[in-house]
């Protein structure tokens, strides 16, 4: 949870984008290495990339792939994941969920961007980010959600059974902050070491911590 003070937003780990070649295949070697079971997530309208997501209950992890790779080409978003996917299931960007997305978007001088995705239910899921320069940049840093849904609507809600409970992404070492320093100092869960990106994803099982990166 976010201490009130800093914009006075909630920010909290939403999920962590692991972007794979092949949703399926991703799918199976999640489920077959660390006993994650997922779900399909949908499409991105516009840019070319489909999920699937993991639920863990309050956060989760997105399988990301390139699914329309002429769409992709003309997308951001679809170049970032076709230049990060790998079969070994790494870690690669770390969102953060917030309720109030254009006090952030403020901060970073970054105007809030409207996406969706079509559910396999056909109905649609939507939500506003910001951040993502930051993200598609060199310090790879995290980016910003505010989901325009129902708490039992947010994919971490998702019904599934892993091989074992889970309470959720219980912490995440991401590099060099730039500029949301002061913003992640205050972040539950959220270390900030050496390096690039987001690493040491930790997912707290109930017969021991599964760590990502």
């Amino acid at each position: 949870m976010f201490a009130p003070g800093y914009a006075g937003c909630m920010i909290a780990i939403d999920h962590v984008i692991v972007p794979v070649p092949n949703l399926d295949e991703g799918a199976e070697q999640l489920l077959e290495r660390l006993g994650l079971s997922s779900v399909n997530g949908g499409s991105h309208a516009g840019h070319g990339t489909g999920n699937r997501i993991v639920p863990l209950g309050t956060n989760y992890l997105e399988l990301m792939a390139v699914v329309d790779p002429a769409e992709a080409v003309g997308s951001p978003l679809g170049r970032w994941v076709t230049e990060n996917a790998t079969a070994d299931l790494i870690p690669a960007a770390l969102c953060l969920r917030t309720d109030d997305i254009s006090s952030i978007g403020t901060i970073l001088e970054e105007e809030p961007e409207a996406m969706s995705r079509l559910k396999p239910d056909g109905t649609v899921l939507s939500w506003h980010l910001t951040g993502l320069s930051g993200l598609f940049g060199p310090d790879s840093l995290p980016f910003f959600i505010e989901w325009h849904c129902q708490p039992d609507d947010h994919p971490a809600a998702t019904p599934i059974k892993h091989r074992t409970e889970t309470t959720g992404i219980a912490a995440a070492t991401i590099g060099t902050p730039g500029v949301l320093a002061p913003i992640l100092s205050k972040v539950e869960g959220v270390t900030v070491g050496g390096g690039i990106g987001v690493r040491d994803v930790v997912i707290a099982m109930s017969d021991g911590p599964i760590i990502l990166g």
